[in-house]
């Protein structure tokens, strides 16, 4: 059985062969080509005549102020028909990009009650301008534009930069982050603008920051709602921090006069960190331990106290106490005369 099926195959293949070297094979390969030129001469011959096409024009709104918004029903495309030979209708198909119409909103000044009109001279000049000498242009939809809009409520919300800062070992930031500008108006309509309380960076983040740092930060996009700005600066100050200790008295600065305070210790040291720049200028004044009488008077029975710092300087990182709690004996006098 498989040898008749080899056969038989051999059989097809060898009528085709034969098919294809015989005289009708040449007389129909000689059909076609003949055929095919004489479409190729009536295409030519079509393209030396006047032809009608139509062409969709898009349209670009741009220079839109922050305060307005444009409404749904703005055109997005201008329709026209033109006329000319073949063989350049050709070229407007395939190889012409036709540049949008352009309407710019810079100035409102043209427009009332929300509505600004772009005229039937504007968009035919628009449009001759990019077509040969040659070709007519027979006509356009829609003959004028009438671009809507709606004017937005608007406030100023403040800027928070969105970073994430990792210093380097011995560095620290030092400071707060600032943002430039640290306000901004946005515009929106007022059931949004309700809801929006501060504006946000892209995230972004520092590492192995070893100086300080000046970015440009994109916004947040927010959608509804338009910006007089998109880009703030975010400047984020680090510098190298070494350790500082410092030696604090522990006072009571309104003990009655009939009263003696031994407190134990009578100094507590402090340890901060501080950027090498401030090393020198941070001293023992910049820092008080100051507890009032009555907290004395109220831990009598237990002779001990809790401390805290009542004054000190902004650090970016707290500074610590050694001890945190310090004894005291509490004497009463009689009372003079």
């Amino acid at each position: 059985m498989p040898r008749l099926d080899s056969n038989l195959f051999k059989s097809v293949v060898h009528h085709i062969k034969a098919f294809f070297r015989g005289q009708r094979w040449k007389e129909t390969l000689i059909f076609f080509f003949f055929l095919l030129l004489s479409a190729g001469f009536w295409y030519l011959q079509s393209l030396q005549e006047d032809m009608e096409l139509e062409i969709s024009l898009p349209v670009k709104y741009r220079n839109v102020p922050a305060h307005i918004t444009l409404t749904d029903d703005n055109p997005e495309t201008i329709v026209f028909r033109v006329k000319d030979k073949g063989l350049v209708m050709l070229s407007y198909v395939w190889l012409y990009k036709f540049a949008p119409l352009e309407i710019s909103l810079k100035s409102l000044q043209e427009g009332t009650n929300g509505e600004i009109t772009v005229t039937r001279k504007t968009i035919e000049s628009a449009i001759s301008k990019q077509l040969t000498s040659s070709t007519s242009l027979l006509g356009f939809e829609p003959q004028t534009v009438e671009v809507h809009y709606a004017e937005l409520g608007s406030r100023e919300l403040p800027v928070v930069a969105d970073i994430s800062v990792m210093p380097e070992p011995g560095f620290q930031q030092a400071g707060d982050i600032t943002v430039t500008p640290g306000t901004i108006r946005v515009y929106a309509n007022t059931a949004m603008l309700d809801t929006l309380h501060e504006l946000r960076t892209v995230p972004a983040e520092l590492k192995n920051a070893d100086r300080t740092h000046e970015l440009t930060l994109r916004l947040q996009t927010i959608a509804g709602v338009q910006m007089d700005e998109i880009e703030v600066k975010v400047k984020v100050p680090v510098e190298e921090f070494t350790e500082k200790r410092l030696m604090i008295p522990v006072l009571c600065r309104d003990l009655p006069e009939h009263y003696t305070l031994h407190v134990f210790p009578s100094e507590i040291e402090i340890v901060c960190n501080v950027p090498v720049s401030q090393f020198g200028k941070l001293t023992e004044n910049d820092f008080e331990i100051r507890i009032p009488f009555q907290e004395f008077e109220a831990n009598r029975e237990t002779g001990q106290l809790a401390v805290c710092l009542s004054r000190q300087p902004s650090l970016t990182i707290p500074p610590t106490l050694h001890p945190e709690t310090v004894e005291f004996i509490m004497e009463q006098h009689a009372a003079r005369p």
